[in-house]
């Protein structure tokens, strides 16, 4: 898991952002990254300025226009990686919170730092690496009817930010805390789901 030195959980709550010590590597790669998308959303424009609109180059463009709206994706998304997003529900916090560690369990994340008002997902996330087992943590804080939560990663060469699990994550957060929410039932057999769908 990515180190959150001396994370701070009320702050954090307060403010809707992560508050913690940032190491100089950390600060070092998310300037890397602030650069390196910003060169390449550049060098896209200007690039996309100097072709004529035709037929023949229009495989070009696509590509070109393509790449800047990546590297502002990326921008957008890092930018925001410790801004927390909230998801209220009308369902007690307890219950609340074990649906999101049963959701866990179901889908094999290593569940940390379970307490009062916070838990960590965590799943891997660099295939690439030699040995050592990155993450990516979904982190969640709970106040008293809404979870704020955010998706960081940590990878072998940078920690790049988390691209579209942030989504699917936010859709199925919303789904299980559902005051309806049933959890599917299991078919294993062509047999058995036959007599469930009666």
């Amino acid at each position: 898991m990515r180190s959150l030195k001396n994370l701070r959980i009320i702050e954090s709550i307060q403010s809707k952002k992560l508050v913690f010590e940032e190491s100089s590597y950390d600060k070092f790669e998310t300037i890397s990254i602030y650069f390196g998308f910003s060169a390449l959303a550049g060098a896209s424009l200007l690039f996309l300025r100097g072709i004529t609109t035709s037929l023949n180059n229009s495989f070009e463009y696509l590509i070109l226009i393509g790449l800047f709206l990546f590297s502002v994706y990326v921008l957008y998304c890092k930018y925001t990686e410790k801004h927390l997003k909230e998801i209220n529900f009308d369902i007690p916090k307890e219950e609340a919170k074990n649906r999101i560690i049963e959701y866990g369990k179901k889908h094999h994340y290593r569940i940390s730092n379970v307490s009062g008002n916070l838990i960590f997902l965590n799943e891997p996330s660099d295939i690439y690496s030699l040995g050592k087992d990155y993450e990516q943590t979904t982190i969640i804080f709970f106040k008293d009817n809404a979870i704020l939560y955010t998706l960081i990663k940590e990878g072998s060469r940078s920690n790049f930010t988390v691209l579209l699990s942030q989504h699917l994550t936010k859709s199925d957060f919303k789904k299980i805390l559902q005051p309806k929410y049933r959890e599917p039932i299991k078919r294993e057999t062509y047999f058995n789901s036959f007599f469930h769908g009666l």
